[in-house]
């Protein structure tokens, strides 16, 4: 063997050997930053459980706080994409259709019928059974000797789009509600984070794509995504909070700030409050056909909502701050709230809309256990809030359209039917 081949051999073995000793590093610094940004799931239910939030409870929170993970597991379910297989623990069930069970419901076959849809909030993440805000709100109506049932079709991850779906869907299987209650804000924040991709998208969009296309991608690109250089530039690009530049688009599709190293959070904002109120008219569209009244709630987050924070509250807040994604989502959903109010105060179209933006604005209590998600006792607050929102609609409309609801309830309004 002649010495240039030998030197040719050679520097191809170190080429080799220096291309996967790269690849062995980024994916090392990948795993790191995992264990460092993400601890296990039993020390995050530990020190979740721990929070002031959850003082004086009577359940055990490090029970709930792990049965809500173990019940995360979901199915693919068409249109809505997925649902949750059932669970039954000792703080959290989910039912055989998916649905999280409500506590406090009426069994009077005539009671007000009342779906709620919603994200994890809705769902009931950071509470039991018995306090999420549908078992609240039935327990109020109900205590206020309103017959009622209501429904808890919350789902984790889900935005106000896949939840009209998931309404079309429950009509045309012949179910007939009185009452339709949307309670949004965070996950349509996120979504619209997601920019550019198709606007009014669900979250997880990258995942159930690459799982419809794996077989039609470019295979150079899903070798490069898998490369451990890759995954070493997204966790530099998270820690840093820089974003990539966009691929151009036209003008009415782009945000109009040419600041690419920060997002144009008051544009993205808008432009999920946008699809928001579309959903909202096509609800509006649905109620009028099957003679249901529609309520559309934007919740409250951590971030920006008035409320009086407790140390613990900061700290959370502080915290999540770090993550470049949590930054983003918390920015756009005050922002949204933001645009709300002004639209609340100059728009026509905003029947049945309401801002509960800064419905914790008199509480100084721990309520949040992350950026979002309430204990049962913030969940009261907003069912009574609820409870009066409800029963003001409910007294609002027509006697003619009342004839639907029951007796109990139109007497409720000091009418007579």
């Amino acid at each position: 063997m002649s010495r240039r081949i030998r030197n040719g051999l050679a520097v191809f073995g170190l080429s080799v050997i220096a291309i996967l000793a790269t690849d062995l590093c980024g994916r090392a610094v990948h795993s790191i930053n995992d264990w460092i940004s993400t601890p296990s799931e039993t020390i995050k239910s530990d020190l979740r459980s721990q929070l002031p939030a959850y003082q004086d409870v009577d359940y055990d929170a490090s029970t709930l706080i792990q049965e809500v993970r173990e019940s995360s597991p979901v199915r693919y379910q068409p249109y809505t994409v997925w649902r949750r297989r059932p669970f039954q623990g000792h703080t959290t069930t989910v039912e055989v259709n998916g649905s999280r069970t409500t506590h406090y419901n009426s069994e009077d076959p005539n009671a007000l019928n009342i779906w709620m849809f919603g994200g994890s909030t809705t769902w009931g993440v950071g509470a039991p059974d018995q306090e999420t805000i549908s078992s609240l709100l039935s327990k109020s109506l109900n205590e206020r000797l309103v017959s009622t049932h209501v429904r808890n079709l919350g789902e984790r991850g889900f935005v106000s789009t896949q939840e009209v779906v998931y309404l079309l869907r429950e009509l045309q299987a012949g179910y007939q509600p009185n009452v339709v209650i949307f309670y949004d804000g965070v996950n349509d924040a996120a979504a619209a984070g997601l920019w550019p991709e198709v606007p009014g998208t669900h979250l997880e969009l990258d995942v159930v794509r690459d799982r419809f296309q794996q077989h039609q991608d470019d295979m150079l690109e899903e070798f490069v995504r898998s490369t451990g250089l890759y995954k070493a530039a997204q966790v530099f690009l998270d820690r840093t909070g820089i974003t990539v530049q966009e691929p151009h688009f036209d003008q009415e599709t782009t945000p109009e700030s040419k600041n690419t190293t920060e997002p144009d959070y008051h544009w993205l904002a808008k432009r999920g409050l946008d699809l928001w109120f579309e959903n909202h008219r096509l609800v509006q569209s649905l109620a009028s056909e099957y003679n249901f009244i529609p309520i559309f709630i934007f919740h409250p987050g951590l971030w920006d909502t008035g409320k009086p924070l407790h140390p613990s509250e900061l700290e959370i807040l502080e915290s999540e701050k770090q993550s470049a994604n949590l930054y983003m989502i918390m920015r756009v959903r005050a922002e949204m709230a933001s645009i709300l109010t002004q639209r609340l105060k100059t728009t026509d179209n905003t029947k049945n809309i309401y801002n509960l933006n800064e419905v914790f604005i008199d509480s100084a209590d721990p309520l949040y256990i992350d950026y979002v998600h309430v204990t049962g006792k913030g969940n009261k607050i907003v069912s009574e809030k609820l409870t009066d929102i409800v029963l003001s609609e409910i007294c609002e409309i027509s006697p003619l359209l009342a004839t639907s609801l029951p007796k109990d309830l139109w007497a409720h309004c000091n009418h007579n039917p």
